[in-house]
């Protein structure tokens, strides 16, 4: 059921794609038949995502200029509606020509009248799940002023969708393949990086498949685990993974070799001075932060390097050791889209967040926050998902409140992956968050140890912010 459905179900109006509702939302353009029947209606209330749709109903459409955004060399594809005492931003908005006019934006008509029909120009479905947005629809749009059936929308917009379980992590077993001789070259290097990828032809086919279609259609869960990974020799968990590292390079050959197949792996400088593959590992000092070495702390949600302009799309964990009380939590946007308020779903997809820098990417603690983006972005119906419940803040009331609303969901409808020695989990950072439960380490060499890898799509795309494959984005500290 879209948001405009619900909002408009309790003052008995029907919206739909058909054109035997009392509002209809054309993503089509319509042929003469529709357009009869929709302008049969008494009082029809047509949604046109685009100006062509509008074309059959002879209504002159002009499409908006571009508005500036607050980084200079993006355009913002929303636009500041202006109803009476209402402003809200609207997407995909376009000027059409009308005999009254309900709306505006940059002083152009984007609603209003013409003759029999009533027209709104763009993705109205967002504009009723907001609270104003709504109120104007049901007073000016549709001519409903009951303050009972006002009070039912706002009712509707706030309230939670459906409980559904989190979709569950696949699995999938490693065990059959036997890795090539590793290369005695650096991790970092071509050469390598170069090896790692001809290895990939030498994965078990039930392997690779799942790989490429992780890659193609990745799984409602964001994440899958490849278990019975081989390791090579395991030293004693370092108490400094900085300063301390395997003697043999099997489980990093492995670990790339799987990153390989899914893009191309990547290091950033500060994590650990632009190593490919890191190691994580409990340490004394950073136990309470929030970072990959802490251990007594909830490390929250995340999405990984949310702040970054050239961040990962994967993110792959390699557990040399475990420990049963650490947890790697896992939560999907479709393990919680659908649970969401109408309004926050919404107010997600709108510009209205920002996020800090993590202390490490600028040398220490830093005021500076990232441009205005949405926190869902794509398909509405499978999006994206950009969190970071640490770092990330709406930059107005109703934008917290959504945002305070996603992070409740997301810890609520999480699950969770305890890794064992030779399993690899991978993460689809645009579909997933993650986090860690606490864990007591007990720094006498047995403590949990991980090794992890970052994937992009296309490494060049930070090319000017990048040394061969470690990305050297400076942040403003």
């Amino acid at each position: 059921m879209s948001v405009l459905t619900q909002v408009l179900q309790p003052l008995h109006v029907r919206a739909g794609d058909d054109a035997e509702a009392d509002v209809v939302v054309l993503r089509q353009v319509p042929g003469p038949d529709e357009v009869a029947a929709i302008r049969s209606h008494a009082n029809p209330v047509i949604c046109a995502h685009s100006p062509e749709l509008l074309t059959p109903f002879g209504i002159a459409c002009t499409q908006l200029p571009p508005r500036p955004s607050t980084d200079p060399l993006v355009a913002d594809p929303m636009h500041e509606v202006v109803a009476g005492d209402l402003h809200f931003p609207l997407a995909a908005g376009f000027g059409i020509e009308v005999d009254q006019v309900l709306a505006s934006a940059d002083g152009v008509p984007v609603a209003g009248r013409v003759g029999d029909v009533t027209v709104l120009a763009g993705r109205w479905e967002d504009v009723a799940a907001d609270d104003q947005g709504a109120l104007f629809w049901t007073r000016h749009v549709l001519g409903q002023t009951d303050p009972v059936a006002e009070q039912s929308v706002l009712e509707v917009l706030t309230k939670p969708g459906p409980e559904i379980e989190h979709p569950p992590v696949a699995v999938i077993d490693g065990s059959g393949w036997q890795v090539p001789e590793v290369p005695d070259v650096e991790i970092n290097s071509s050469d390598f990086l170069r090896a790692v990828a001809h290895a990939g032809r030498t994965l078990p086919p039930a392997l690779y498949d799942a790989l490429v279609d992780f890659v193609d259609d990745g799984p409602a869960s964001g994440a899958m685990l490849v278990e019975n990974v081989a390791l090579g020799n395991i030293p004693p968990t370092p108490e400094d993974p900085l300063l301390v590292d395997k003697t043999d390079k099997i489980s990093k050959f492995a670990l790339l070799t799987v990153g390989r197949v899914l893009g191309r792996p990547v290091g950033y400088l500060p994590e650990h001075g632009g190593d490919v593959v890191q190691n994580i590992s409990p340490t004394k000092r950073n136990a309470d932060r929030q970072v990959s070495t802490s251990s007594k702390s909830m490390l929250e949600f995340h999405t990984e390097a949310a702040f970054h302009p050239h961040r990962p799309r994967y993110l792959l964990l390699l557990c040399l050791r475990g420990d049963p009380a650490a947890a790697t939590t896992l939560c999907s946007i479709g393990a919680v889209l659908d649970t969401l308020s109408p309004r926050s779903r919404a107010v997600l997809f709108q510009p209205r967040f920002t996020t800090g820098i993590d202390e490490s990417y600028a040398g220490g603690r830093s005021a500076a926050r990232s441009v205005q983006r949405p926190v869902l972005s794509g398909d509405p119906d499978s999006p994206k998902l950009w969190l970071d419940a640490d770092l990330m803040q709406g930059t107005d009331p109703v934008a917290q409140e959504a945002l305070d609303e996603l992070a409740r969901l997301v810890r609520e409808h999480a699950t969770g992956v305890t890794l064992k020695a030779g399993d690899l989990l991978v993460v689809d950072n645009d579909i997933a968050v993650h986090g860690r439960t606490p864990f007591k380490p007990r720094f006498d060499g047995t403590d949990r140890w991980l090794q992890r890898t970052f994937v992009v799509a296309d490494h060049t795309a930070a090319d000017g912010s990048r040394d061969g494959r470690v990305i050297t984005t400076r942040f403003i500290a």
